[in-house]
């Protein structure tokens, strides 16, 4: 039986300590995991954050790379949010990020 992945993009989950960051709104969230056409991230305590809510703010990640991202608010749970992106992150930047992952943070704590 051939095996069928449920996500149309592949998808980055982060060890704590190489999240990147999102900044929307001047306000800095800490990025759980990335993926072309999508993102999820904890919101600042008290943020509140409404579904199909438009967002837009730069994605900063560990080797300085940078990506301008915007969508809506897809999904949201206890504190994570999940964006849909509209403007997305590129192909290039999440191939460089799990390179990245796998020399620098194999074996990190998630």
């Amino acid at each position: 039986m051939e095996y069928e992945h449920p996500r149309e993009y592949y998808r980055i989950m982060y060890p704590t300590a190489a999240r990147p960051v999102f900044t929307a709104g001047g306000i800095e969230h800490e990025v759980v995991d990335v993926s072309e056409q999508g993102m999820r991230f904890r919101a600042a305590e008290g943020e509140v954050w409404e579904l199909d809510e438009s967002v837009a703010g730069v994605v900063r990640f560990q080797k300085r790379d940078e990506a301008k991202v915007s969508g809506v608010v897809s999904r949201k749970v206890g504190q994570e949010i999940a964006l849909r992106l509209s403007i997305g992150i590129p192909l290039k930047t999440i191939i460089d990020e799990q390179r990245y992952l796998r020399e620098h943070h194999r074996g990190s704590a998630w």
